[in-house]
C-alpha cells in the first residue's frame, strides 16, 4: 500500500507540502519511515515540523494506536489470504479503494499549488511559498480536530468492511465443514457397501466351491450308475436267453414243435443281431482309431519334413549329401496312408520340380564354380538370390498348405468319431429296446401256452437303459 502511495507521487510535488496536505494518510500507515520524504529534510522543513509539533504530540498515541491496529489487521488479512484464495480479490478491492482515497488527498493538494509553472527543483522560492499557505491552514482553529475525525471515521469504515469480510470467512467455512461431513458420510456408507459386496462374493465363492465339489462327486456318481447299468444289461442278456431256453424246453416238453422253431429262430436272429452289432461297431472302431493314429503319425512326419526344408539349403553344400535325400523324406512323410487326389498332385509336380532344382545345385557345388561355367552358362544363374528364395518359399508353402489340409482331414475325422459314437449309443437304446419287445413277446407266448410256470429264475422288470455319449479327445 505504501508503495502504491509511493508511485502515485509527483516529480514535482514538495515533500513537506504532501505531509501537511496528506496527514490522513500518514497517520493510518504503520510506524516506520514515510516513503512520500526524502532521506534528508532541508531547514525550512525542520522549522515547519517544530510549528506543529504540539499538534503531532497530541496525536502521537493515537496515530500509534492506528497504525498498531492498522499492522494487526493486515496480518489477519495475510492470513486469511493464505487460508482462502477466493478473498484475494476482495482484500485487493478494499486496497484499491483506500489507494483512491490517497489518490483525492494528493489531487487536493495539487489544486493548491494550481499557480506553479515551473518545477519544483528549478523553484526554490515557490517552496517557501507553499510551506507558508500550509503552515497558515494548519494554524487554523480545528484543523487538528477535523483530520482526528476524518482518521476516526475511516478506520470505523474500515473495521465495518473487515468484520463483514470474516462474517463471510465464517460462513464459507461452516458451509466447507458441512460439505465435508456429508462426504465424509458417503465415504463411510461407500466403504460398508464395498464390505457388503466383498462378504457377498466371498460367500458365492464358497458356494461355487461346493457347487463345484457337488460336481465331481455327481460325475463320480454318474460314472458308477452307468457301469452298473452295463452289468444289469449284461445280466438281462443272460436272464433273457435262460428264460428263452426254459421255454423252448416247456414247448418241447409239451410236443408243440412250432413253438419250439419260433423260439429257436427269435433266439439265434437276436444273438446274430448282437453279434453283427457288435462286430460292426468293432470294426467300426478300429478303422477310426487307426485312421487317427496315421493321421497323427503323418502330421509328426510332415513336421519333421518342415524341419529338414528349413535346414536343405545349408546341406546342400554338404557333399557327403546324396541328392535323393529330399526325396526320400518326402516319401516317408507319404507313405502312411494315400492322399487325396489334388495333394497327391501337386506333391508330385512340386518334388519333381524342386528335385531338378535341387540336384543342379547339388552338381554345381560339387563340380566348382569354373567346370560349372564350361558346363552350361544357365547353371550359375540358379545361384541367383532371387530363385533361391523361390524355392524356399514355394517348399514352406507346399509345407504349411500340406499341414493345413491335414488339420481339415483330422478334424473332420474328429467329428465323424464324434457322431459314430452317437450313432452307437443310439444303436445301443435301439437294441435295448428291442430286447425289452422280445421279454414282452415271450411272456405273451407264456400266457398262450397257460400250463404251469417254467419260469424258475427271477427275471426284474428291465427299464429302458441310459446310455452316456462319449466324445473323443
Amino acid at each position: 500500500m505504501e508503495g502504491t502511495a509511493a508511485q502515485g507521487r509527483r516529480p514535482g510535488a514538495l515533500p513537506q507540502a504532501t505531509e501537511n496536505v496528506v496527514p490522513r494518510v500518514k497517520d493510518w500507515l504503520p510506524a516506520k519511515p514515510c516513503s512520500l520524504l526524502p532521506e534528508g529534510d532541508p531547514a525550512w522543513a525542520t522549522n515547519l515540523e517544530s510549528e506543529f509539533l504540539s499538534d503531532l504530540e497530541l496525536s502521537e498515541e493515537q496515530r500509534l494506536q492506528i497504525s498498531k491496529e492498522l499492522v494487526d489487521l493486515q496480518i489477519t488479512t495475510h492470513r486469511l489470504q493464505e487460508q482462502h484464495e477466493a478473498e484475494v480479490f476482495e482484500l485487493k478491492k478494499e486496497v484499491l479503494h483506500l489507494e483512491s482515497r490517497v489518490l483525492d488527498l494528493e489531487l487536493h493538494g495539487d489544486r493548491a499549488r494550481a499557480g506553479r509553472t515551473a518545477p519544483v527543483e528549478a523553484n526554490p522560492a515557490h517552496h517557501q511559498a507553499l510551506a507558508q499557505e500550509f503552515s497558515q491552514e494548519a494554524k487554523a482553529p480545528g484543523y487538528a480536530g477535523h483530520r482526528r475525525l476524518q482518521l476516526l471515521g475511516g478506520w470505523e469504515q474500515l473495521q465495518g468492511e473487515v468484520k463483514q469480510v470474516l462474517e463471510r470467512h465464517k460462513a464459507q467455512q461452516q458451509a466447507l465443514e458441512t460439505r465435508m461431513a456429508a462426504l465424509g458420510q458417503q465415504l463411510q456408507r461407500a466403504e460398508e457397501d464395498a464390505r457388503a459386496a466383498r462378504q457377498q462374493l466371498a460367500t458365492q465363492s464358497v458356494v461355487l466351491s461346493t457347487c463345484k465339489g457337488r460336481l465331481c462327486q455327481s460325475e463320480a456318481e454318474n460314472a458308477q450308475l452307468q457301469l452298473q447299468l452295463k452289468k444289469m444289461n449284461e445280466e438281462y442278456a443272460i436272464q433273457l436267453q435262460h428264460c428263452a431256453q426254459e421255454v423252448v424246453k416247456y414247448a418241447d416238453g409239451a410236443g408243440q414243435a412250432a413253438l419250439q422253431t419260433f423260439l429257436d429262430t427269435t433266439l439265434e436272429n437276436i444273438r446274430a443281431a448282437h453279434r453283427s452289432r457288435e462286430q460292426q461297431l468293432a470294426r467300426a472302431a478300429r478303422v477310426y482309431r487307426k485312421r487317427l493314429a496315421d493321421l497323427s503319425c503323418r502330421h509328426e512326419e510332415l513336421l519333421v519334413t518342415c524341419s529338414r526344408q528349413r535346414e536343405q539349403p545349408q546341406a546342400l553344400v554338404d557333399p557327403n549329401m546324396a541328392p535323393g535325400t529330399l526325396k526320400a523324406t518326402f516319401a516317408a512323410a507319404t507313405d502312411l496312408e494315400p492322399l487325396p487326389v489334388h495333394l497327391a498332385t501337386e506333391l508330385s509336380h512340386l518334388q519333381k520340380d524342386e528335385h531338378s532344382r535341387l540336384e543342379t545345385l547339388f552338381l554345381y557345388s560339387q563340380k566348382g564354380p569354373g567346370e560349372a561355367s564350361q558346363g552350361s552358362a544357365a547353371e550359375p544363374q540358379l545361384l541367383n538370390n532371387a530363385s533361391w528364395v523361390q524355392i524356399c518359399q514355394k517348399l514352406q508353402d507346399f509345407s504349411q498348405g500340406t499341414q493345413a489340409e491335414l488339420e481339415r482331414e483330422r478334424a473332420q475325422l474328429l467329428v465323424r468319431a464324434s457322431e459314430a459314437e452317437e450313432r452307437l449309443s443310439e444303436l445301443q437304446e435301439y437294441v435295448d429296446q428291442h430286447l425289452g419287445r422280445y421279454k414282452q413277446e415271450v411272456l405273451r407266448l407264456r400266457k398262450l401256452v397257460g400250463a404251469g410256470d417254467p419260469w424258475k429264475v427271477g427275471f426284474p422288470t428291465a427299464a429302458k437303459p441310459q446310455h452316456s455319449r462319449t466324445h473323443s479327445r
